[in-house]
């Protein structure tokens, strides 16, 4: 569907943690190019909520399960005929590549960043609304005012540790995102709802608009079903209203 507008819904805690750092690093990594102190200041903090989200999970160990499960799984199709093999033993190595990877990195991915005193007051003050003002921290507004060079160097070692595991986390997240064929689906007055096959991992619910489409999806989800509502934002002043008509839409349920 061109020009259109994807939501998604994982089905997963692994899959929330893998598409939540997905997102910050997008961020982090769009910030990072801007020249100002500005977007320095929100790399950073963008930095500090990476952080603050893999303290809270083993992320490596999650990871490494998850690439396993998928060769696992992966392996299975190398008997299969239709099957480009030559792509799957590419997706396969690569998938084995990034796992002893992730062997390689030592410690916690926050270690380096721990035992910086100028990075741990920034992560400190930043609780505070407003807390990183110049008069909170002198040394933080010196140093965004240093040459943007300098600022991108000292980012780029920081978030070191992030960029292997993001590599992997979006080889995981694509070939979730590709395991299934969009369908055409329509919800009646606005409403839809599907069973989920128990027997199958799904991972992902994957749902895509036109881009003018006046409404947009609230997905609710367990491992069994799961139901959409459309709704019209309007001016977004307003609470928003379910669609009183039928809704035409993508579905892609997405499984490995």
């Amino acid at each position: 569907m061109s020009d259109s507008i994807t939501y998604e819904q994982p089905l997963l805690e692994r899959m929330r943690l893998f598409m939540r750092l997905e997102e910050l690093m997008h961020r982090f990594q769009f910030a990072v190019q801007g020249n100002g102190g500005f977007e320095t200041h929100f790399a950073l903090t963008t930095l500090i909520e990476i952080l603050d989200l893999t303290n809270r999970v083993d992320l490596k160990r999650e990871l490494m399960k998850e690439l396993e499960r998928q060769i696992a799984n992966l392996s299975r199709l190398t008997v299969e005929p239709s099957v480009d093999q030559d792509r799957l033993t590419g997706v396969i190595d690569q998938q084995r590549r990034l796992i002893e990877q992730i062997h390689t990195i030592n410690g916690q991915l926050d270690q380096q960043i721990k035992s910086n005193d100028f990075f741990g007051s920034i992560r400190q003050r930043n609780a505070i609304p407003g807390g990183t003002c110049d008069f909170d921290l002198p040394a933080y507004h010196y140093w965004l005012s240093r040459p943007v060079s300098e600022r991108r160097t000292l980012l780029k070692e920081w978030s070191a540790p992030f960029h292997e595991i993001h590599e992997a986390v979006r080889l995981v997240l694509k070939l979730i995102r590709n395991s299934a064929e969009p369908r055409k689906a329509v919800a009646r007055q606005g409403f839809y709802e599907q069973s989920l096959d128990g027997s199958i991992p799904w991972q992902m619910i994957r749902i895509s608009l036109p881009a003018d489409n006046p409404c947009y999806p609230e997905i609710s989800a367990g491992r069994q079903r799961f139901s959409v509502r459309f709704l019209k934002p309007g001016d977004m002043r307003n609470r928003a209203k379910q669609c009183d008509q039928d809704v035409s839409f993508e579905l892609t349920c997405c499984a490995i």
